[in-house]
């Protein structure tokens, strides 16, 4: 019941990924609409890391410190192995975040005024292939384990190397409010 639950709240967190893509190409000024609906919010980063086991066995760890704002120093790190080896994701630049408050969710301390990271970035694909990544990190409170949400998607020239939806098996999601 409980896994059922947070994969429809990934799913309905992925298409708002899709929405906000979308607005970005259709509606350039879709930060200062969302400002202004107290939708976004620009202050604050979101840190953490842990894993994860997809339902095809395929075990991902990461770890990250990404700003709101895509100012700062960025990072975020994705590591999994799978039937043709073992393979990494290096977050070189943060094009696009949004730190949306989803009412449905429990925020706890420290109070950060969202609780979900939306964001892209370029990096590398096994130290040398360029590479997209699209992510939602989700901070359901505590303890991160069983609660927090993992959605990405690394796609290469070749195509897409890695996709996943997945709750925590290990470790914590945690907003901050700066």
């Amino acid at each position: 019941m409980i896994r059922a639950r947070s994969q429809v709240t990934t799913l309905l967190k992925l298409t708002l990924v899709c929405a906000c893509a979308a607005m970005a190409i259709l509606w350039p000024t879709w930060r200062v609409a969302l400002l202004a609906q107290s939708y976004y919010q620009e202050l604050g980063r979101m840190t953490g890391g842990g894993n994860c086991t997809t339902a095809a066995g395929v075990k991902v760890t990461h770890g990250f410190e990404l700003h709101c704002d895509a100012s700062g120093s960025n990072n975020l790190e994705v590591n999994w192995q799978d039937q043709t080896g073992s393979h990494r994701f290096h977050l070189d630049e943060l094009e696009t975040a949004i730190c949306p408050a989803d009412s449905r969710d429990i925020e706890e301390q420290p109070v950060a005024g969202f609780n979900t990271f939306i964001g892209s970035g370029t990096g590398t694909f096994d130290g040398s292939t360029a590479a997209v990544a699209t992510w939602v990190f989700s901070d359901q409170g505590e303890p991160g384990k069983d609660n927090d949400g993992l959605v990405i998607t690394i796609v290469t020239p070749s195509g897409p190397v890695l996709s996943v939806v997945c709750t925590l098996d290990g470790g914590n999601h945690q907003a901050h409010p700066e």
